[in-house]
């Protein structure tokens, strides 16, 4: 994992989430992503979905998620790269107020496109 991947990554992801830019927060993703978070099976309504496969069906989620949270701000605490990984933790703050916490995974291909993005929340606010 080289540190450019990494920094594209975080940039990525903090500067497109804060300025509700779905093109920026789409941009490191490959086509063939897969994305898994707890929060599909509620917005799915079906408790066994639980991941969201390809670029096209994940825009689709990444724009529900910005509809659903207008204002939502996050602020990166630190990140940890593994060999073909790297992993964002981060807390938000929800419109509501709320901070919550999280860990995001990401698993990057040779080219240094994310393939699979695993979303991790703490039990007591899932």
């Amino acid at each position: 994992m080289d540190e450019d991947t990494i920094e594209t990554l975080r940039r990525h992801w903090e500067e497109g989430w804060n300025r509700e830019d779905v093109d920026t927060i789409m941009a490191p993703f490959a086509d063939e992503i897969v994305f898994s978070s707890p929060f599909v099976a509620r917005l799915t309504g079906d408790p066994d979905t639980t991941t969201v496969e390809g670029r096209d069906a994940l825009r689709t989620y990444v724009v529900g998620a910005l509809e659903r949270t207008p204002g939502i701000r996050y602020t990166l605490q630190d990140t940890y790269a593994g060999t073909d990984t790297v992993v964002l933790l981060y807390s938000c703050l929800l419109p509501d107020g709320q901070t919550k916490t999280g860990a995001d995974s990401m698993r990057v291909d040779a080219n240094g496109k994310v393939v699979d993005w695993r979303c991790h929340y703490s039990a007591a606010s899932l």
